[in-house]
């Protein structure tokens, strides 16, 4: 039934200009509203830009176009060509594959994977075939060893088993090898730092102390976390708190994007001596 809905549509009315605009002419309103595409209010008209419309309404029933396009577009909009993006929980790529492709032209631009599925991390290895990233099949958190993991209840997220009701399942589990970030060699004095680690949240962050006391990560996002004291810790290590998916400063959202002072310091800086050189 939807294909040939679908069918009719193209045949009927995308083929017919005429017949288009007259169909939403009666069906649209000649009103202009507010949509939210990739984490940014846009103000459309519902008849004429009923393209953008649509695709909003997509966008509210997918996590993926909800949540992390927004996401993907504000990590961007913080790297540059000599930034170091470390990827935890990359799960299949996504973000280090779109990122991947600044490293193309960014040549000091180095990435890293860390994946700690075994299953996952074959996909993971496909996604970036050819690319200049870095892949670890290993876990991270706050000590080096081992952690046992297993699948939460209702659906396919991997996560530590003892970190919350949602992995405390029967069943098979898996032991995973895990290390602390600071003591893997990472390279780079500006690093941008993507966390989903399921709940596990405060022991990877623990364990990229080294490089977070040492001035060397210019920014943290959380795809959500369960310690609530995690803001608190991230302003006293001299960062500023943003929501991860609007990049508006705010108070402590699911959402969380942690950039450090200094690089916010560094950014007016440089924004007044253009605009003292341009006057």
């Amino acid at each position: 039934m939807g294909r040939m809905r679908n069918h009719l549509m193209w045949r009927f009315v995308n083929r017919n200009p005429r017949f288009r605009r007259l169909l939403l002419k009666f069906l649209v309103p000649n009103r202009d509203v507010d949509v939210v595409l990739f984490g940014s209010r846009i103000r459309v008209n519902q008849r004429q830009e009923i393209g953008y419309v649509n695709a909003a309404k997509l966008a509210q029933r997918s996590m993926v176009w909800r949540d992390e396009s927004s996401v993907l577009v504000t990590l961007a909009l913080l790297l540059e060509p000599r930034d170091t993006f470390i990827d935890v929980g990359a799960n299949v790529g996504l973000y280090s594959a779109v990122i991947a492709r600044a490293a193309r032209v960014y040549g000091q631009m180095k990435i890293y994977a860390f994946e700690p599925n075994p299953d996952t991390v074959r996909r993971l290895r496909e996604t970036l075939r050819g690319e200049n990233v870095e892949i670890f099949e290993c876990a991270l958190s706050n000590r080096d060893g081992e952690l046992e993991f297993c699948e939460a209840a209702g659906s396919w997220a991997f996560g530590v088993k003892s970190d919350a009701n949602v992995f405390q399942i029967s069943g098979r589990t898996q032991r995973i090898a895990a290390r602390r970030l600071d003591g893997m060699g990472i390279s780079g004095d500006s690093i941008v730092l993507k966390i989903d680690a399921e709940t596990h949240e405060r022991e990877v962050v623990e364990g990229a102390e080294g490089l977070i006391r040492s001035g060397r990560v210019k920014a943290i996002y959380l795809d959500g976390y369960e310690d609530r004291s995690l803001p608190a810790y991230f302003r006293s290590m001299g960062f500023g708190l943003f929501d991860g998916r609007e990049l508006r400063p705010c108070e402590p959202p699911h959402s969380l994007l942690a950039v450090h002072r200094q690089h916010l310091e560094r950014w007016n800086r440089k924004l007044v001596y253009s605009t003292a050189s341009a006057s």
